[in-house]
């Protein structure tokens, strides 16, 4: 059922999404006329709404996915098609202890969030405050309960827990000034993955993971949706290509 404070995905005849908080007053406004948000308090998701001009708009319970691509940013957020990746490779589970350094508009952490018990915990760190205060805002909106420690400061300069973490996760430019401080932050055959956006960083960061991570493995994932058109299927001809450069490891002891 569905409760002031909730989100709800919108969803019109059309096939557009809008992403709601519920209130107890005013109304959803669009092209296909309005419904008042009182209306939709105390019904249940997946029902079908007429609006003012007497067309439809279903209310659905939104998914991860919708929060994601719907979130806030100010910074190149890590997309699904990556996430969910990055999600089974890294072993990520309801009691994990992941370490992520930087934060930028919190996808990443809000993926993680999602996931997490009171059992699990984050603690994720930027340079940038305005960053850290944008995350704490997404992150809020899938599971407020969840135990995410927010950290605006340089990852070079935080003090970090030795062997405690079960996951770490990298998105800053330089990643390879990090490398031994995840490693020492890691416990022993902890998962660490970084995100690259150009082959020349990958290069460069290589040479730092020797003797530290096995298991390397560096990926790009690809996105390409169909038209679901009766008699007409087919790939669309646009598709969510290149977007980064993901690589993992497991952490051995030297």
């Amino acid at each position: 059922m569905i409760k002031e404070g909730d989100y709800a995905l919108f969803f019109d005849e059309r096939g557009k999404k809008r992403l709601i908080k519920i209130r107890r007053e005013g109304r959803f406004q669009s092209d296909l006329g309005y419904i008042e948000y009182k209306d939709v308090i105390g019904r249940y998701y997946g029902e079908r709404f007429e609006t003012s001009k007497n067309r439809f708009i279903w209310v659905l319970k939104p998914s991860l996915y919708d929060f994601i691509m719907k979130i806030k940013r100010r910074t190149q957020i890590v997309y699904p098609k990556d996430i969910g990746y990055i999600i089974v490779k890294l072993g990520v589970k309801h009691n994990s202890k992941i370490l992520e350094i930087g934060t930028g508009s919190g996808a990443l952490t809000t993926a993680f969030a999602w996931i997490l018990s009171k059992e699990g915990l984050i603690d994720t760190f930027d340079k940038r405050c305005e960053f850290i205060e944008l995350a704490k805002e997404n992150v809020s909106k899938v599971n407020p309960e969840a135990k995410v420690n927010f950290y605006c400061i340089d990852a070079l300069k935080a003090e970090f827990k030795n062997e405690y973490y079960n996951i770490a996760f990298v998105d800053i430019d330089s990643p390879w000034n990090v490398v031994d401080r995840v490693y020492n932050a890691l416990k022993p055959s902890g998962r660490v993955g970084f995100v690259l956006p150009t082959y020349n960083q990958v290069e460069k960061l290589l040479p730092y993971l020797d003797n530290k991570f096995i298991d390397l493995e560096g990926v790009e994932v690809f996105k390409r949706e169909l038209q679901l058109k009766k008699g007409k299927i087919r790939p669309e001809f646009r598709m969510i290509g290149y977007t980064a450069i993901l690589i993992t490891g497991v952490k051995t002891i030297v």
